[in-house]
């Protein structure tokens, strides 16, 4: 078997893998591992095949993304404090009361809110679950459309994309650190995924005619509960971690556990707690993906996919179809298990016979990704639905084919924003 061929078995083998993960609700990551054993026999590195005896398959397990691993446990832990005690509660109920009764102002604060979390990190699913509550009891009790006000949340976590301690903005840094040697959130991808999701809510805003909504009852103060000793610590201790990482500019990974420690051992969480609810699933799927992916560069898999794309890509196509392309792999499968792993190392070469500053491509990529994070096929669009659901007067239904259409809305308005140039 020619090279060639085996680079082209390495990409069936990929989507194979994706496809029977799915389909039969198998942890990717853990299936993606087992498949690269099996697939390295046939991949050949120095010193023989990637798994051969005489290598033990050491080439693949170097494969292993230990800095992205190290960067998404060492946040979630220092996170899930907050999350654990309730502090991030709270404060989301606080910020969105501060409406003061506008209801055309709800959407806005509730997107701004969802944008402030996902910038600082908190973007995990806890978070968008608490906010995506209380935008359906706002949408129930105020009588607003359900779909604004999911998509409100949702278009606010985008922002995540640009974000150096959220899992994407973590992903995007540790792969461009590789493919170019530097990281590139959030200096260049924070401002402009602010740009990108503050337009896109603009657009939904503007269909929906938030402006018309009409003022509607203050919810009484004493509805919020006051904040114990530990819930603030909590807050103090992520305002620490943020002077530490960004400002004074100590490794993020290392703050984030001296941040936790300190908080733990002060008593602020349940430990166990908050250990549990660290993401390993996405950890796993994350870490896995990344091993198949890197068995398939070796393969030449990525290299005959690149040359594949370039046929239909050009200065002025490339950033809108590669929003595209993370727009519709996202509706069936993992932004960071496999989204990302498989289309960014095609991005250095094809933006350079393009003539395309590869963080645009990056950018467009993985905001056009994050827009269809309203389909209910795709993990976060599904606990929008869920939580919708439950009000009975809202058909599941009608809501299942709006929350639909909106993602293909939205992968149309990312690919224009990234074709005029918004992602950079």
């Amino acid at each position: 078997m020619n090279m060639q061929m085996i680079g082209w078995v390495s990409l069936v083998v990929f989507i194979l893998t994706i496809v029977i993960g799915i389909k039969k609700k198998v942890n990717l990551g853990i299936l993606a591992i087992a498949v690269g054993f099996v697939l390295g026999f046939f991949v050949m590195t120095e010193g023989g095949s990637m798994s051969s005896l005489a290598l033990s398959g050491k080439p693949i397990t170097s494969l292993f993304p230990f800095n992205i691993f190290w960067m998404i446990l060492s946040v979630s832990i220092m996170l899930n404090v907050g999350s654990v005690n309730g502090a991030f509660d709270i404060v989301i109920k606080k910020l969105v009361n501060l409406a003061g009764g506008r209801r055309a102002l709800i959407p806005i604060y509730v997107f701004v809110i969802m944008m402030i979390a996902c910038a600082l990190g908190m973007g995990t699913s806890g978070v968008v679950i608490l906010l995506c509550t209380i935008a359906a009891n706002i949408a129930k009790d105020q009588d607003i459309d359900p779909i604004f006000m999911l998509l409100s949340v949702l278009m606010g976590t985008t922002v995540a994309v640009g974000s150096p301690v959220a899992v994407i903005g973590i992903i995007c840094n540790g792969y461009s650190q590789d493919l170019w040697g530097e990281a590139i959130a959030p200096s260049y991808m924070l401002p402009h995924a602010a740009a990108l999701a503050t337009l896109s809510f603009v657009f939904v805003y503007v269909v929906f005619k938030g402006w018309k909504l009409e003022r509607w009852p203050k919810n009484k103060a004493e509805d919020i509960p006051k904040m114990d000793s530990k819930q603030i610590l909590s807050l103090i201790g992520m305002l620490v971690f943020i002077v530490l990482s960004i400002v004074v500019g100590f490794e993020i990974g290392l703050s984030a556990f001296l941040v936790a420690a300190v908080l733990l051992l002060l008593g602020c969480a349940d430990e166990k707690k908050v250990i549990a609810t660290v993401p390993w699933s996405s950890i796993l799927l994350i870490s896995g993906m990344c091993m198949l992916i890197g068995i398939v560069q070796q393969a030449g898999g990525m290299d005959l996919l690149t040359n594949a794309l370039k046929t239909f890509m050009n200065h002025f196509t490339v950033k809108p179809l590669y929003s595209i392309i993370g727009s519709l792999l996202s509706m069936v499968s993992s932004i960071t298990g496999v989204v990302l792993p498989s289309m960014m190392p095609t991005i250095p070469e094809i933006s350079a016979s393009a003539g395309v500053n590869p963080y645009a491509v990056v950018t467009a990529l993985a905001f056009g990704a994050n827009c269809t994070v309203t389909c209910p096929i795709s993990s976060m669009g599904a606990i929008a639905l869920g939580i919708m659901s439950t009000n009975p007067k809202w058909d599941s239904g009608m809501l299942f084919k709006r929350l639909f259409l909106w993602a293909f809305i939205m992968m149309g308005v990312a690919a224009v924003l990234a074709g005029i140039g918004i992602a950079g």
